[in-house]
């Protein structure tokens, strides 16, 4: 039921699109009917133009059939050449008459010689995320709240490499695409990991590109209920094939999952999966990189270390500096 909800979720939002698309259209048609009766007599001829194509379907003699259909054709450029000559002349775009659909493969119909269109899986993975986030603190962090003061006091080197991470990730987020890079991002507990996760998450999300969030623990945990659990929204949900197909993923707290092996299959299907097929991924840790190998092996690890701009932060923990600055101000 999961699946079928977020479906059918993604054609009604295409199909809206559809609707909305042609109801522009007709919309203006009727302004520029109103505004220049020689463009409705144009419509009106076009109109008896069209209406011949029936009389030459009726036509047995093959020549004269395609003489017919060759002067229909001419007179319909005709006619729409003096349209958009009157379109262009009063300031308006050349296509301003057009149907305008947000996919021109599919023209919004979510599907393209019978196989669905990229733009309704696209729109499946964003439903399917959007849900899968609907708990998620997203709206919290931005890239205005997040101040390079608290970084203030480390060694200039230590700063200047913060001052760079700060940097790329609000690059990141203003420039990314499907291509992207993936992203690995380790340090202690509390120096704004989560924080710059989350604000390139909102400019992502913005961008209107599908991502989910979550920790590492609370996603294998879902993965893990569809596997064994016998409930029907379980059975019929796919957790880790949203987590494959979405745009971007951002997978939290990388180390805090039960070491099981279990994990260890559905982490390598993951990232294997992900970075195979050129998804980004950003991944956060506050293990050091020989627990991480101690934990998970070189088959992992390495691979991520190997494929990911990698941002180690520097620092002590933000969220208590955050919590003495407040008490001293009480």
């Amino acid at each position: 039921m999961y699946q079928r909800e977020i479906y059918a979720e993604a054609i009604a939002r295409i199909d809206k699109r559809r609707q909305l698309a042609r109801l522009t259209q007709e919309q203006h048609t009727d302004q520029i009917r109103q505004e220049f009766p020689e463009a409705a007599e144009i419509e009106r001829q076009l109109h008896q133009t069209c209406f011949s194509v029936l009389q030459v379907s009726r036509d047995t003699d093959e020549a004269s059939r395609k003489k017919r259909l060759e002067d229909i054709r001419k007179k319909t450029e005709t006619a729409d050449q003096m349209l958009r000559i009157i379109l262009t002349e009063n300031g308006y775009p050349t296509d301003y008459l057009d149907v305008k659909y947000t996919c021109g493969i599919c023209n919004d119909s979510g599907f393209s010689n019978g196989i669905p269109c990229e733009c309704l899986k696209r729109e499946i993975a964003k439903v399917g995320a959007e849900r899968m986030n609907a708990n998620a603190m997203l709206t919290l962090c931005n890239f205005e709240s997040f101040s390079l003061d608290y970084y203030a006091d480390l060694p200039a080197e230590q700063f200047t490499a913060m001052q760079k991470i700060f940097t790329q990730c609000k690059t990141y987020a203003e420039q990314f695409s499907p291509n992207s890079p993936s992203i690995f991002m380790s340090g202690r507990t509390g120096l704004g990991k989560t924080h710059l996760s989350l604000a390139i998450a909102n400019v992502v999300l913005e961008k209107g590109w599908s991502v989910i969030y979550d920790s590492a623990s609370a996603l294998i945990r879902k993965i893990e209920q569809e596997k064994f659990s016998r409930t029907p929204d379980a059975q019929t949900s796919d957790t880790l094939g949203m987590l494959l197909d979405c745009d971007l993923l951002i997978f939290d707290d990388f180390g805090t999952e039960f070491d099981t092996s279990f994990t260890k299959s559905v982490l390598y299907t993951l990232f294997n999966g992900r970075l195979s097929n050129g998804k980004p991924t950003i991944i956060s840790t506050n293990l050091e990189l020989k627990d991480l190998q101690e934990r998970y092996g070189d088959r992992i690890v390495s691979r991520l270390i190997a494929s990911c701009q990698n941002m180690l932060f520097y620092g002590s923990d933000i969220r208590f500096k955050k919590w003495k600055k407040q008490l001293n101000q009480t």
